[in-house]
């Protein structure tokens, strides 16, 4: 008489519930990279807006009044929404800039940025001599 050596349905239950448990922590682990690697894009681009905020206000050679201000902007076919707090220091031909950025209609900021900005200085008139 041969003896058939094979598994049980036990033995294959166990076996099936194991790869079930294990399968379930590896799609889990794939989410949440997933999740990490979209809201480190957004952080990205967040701080992409604020640093593009800070030079437009570099370029502008307009002095910045203190105050606040905000506004909104388009990347990555996406709308932002930017403030820009601009506060005195000791120095005063210096201000400070605290630019937050989120997305539009969200409640905490993705990116904040200091910034200093310096005042611009007179155009040098060919000829002067000091």
């Amino acid at each position: 008489m041969v003896r058939q050596r094979g598994f049980t349905l036990l033995e294959v239950l166990v076996a099936v519930a194991v790869l079930a448990i294990a399968m379930g922590a590896v799609i889990k682990v794939g989410s949440e990279n997933a999740a990490n690697a979209l809201h480190l894009r957004d952080k990205t681009y967040a701080h992409w807006v604020a640093v593009n905020r800070a030079t437009e206000l570099r370029v502008e050679q307009a002095w910045p009044s203190v105050g606040q201000s905000n506004g909104t902007v388009e990347m990555a076919e996406r709308v932002w929404e930017w403030r820009v707090r601009v506060s005195d220091t000791p120095d005063p031909d210096l201000r400070r800039l605290d630019i937050e950025v989120r997305l539009d209609g969200q409640e905490h900021a993705l990116a904040v940025l200091v910034a200093f900005l310096g005042r611009p200085m007179a155009p040098a008139v060919m000829g002067d001599e000091a």
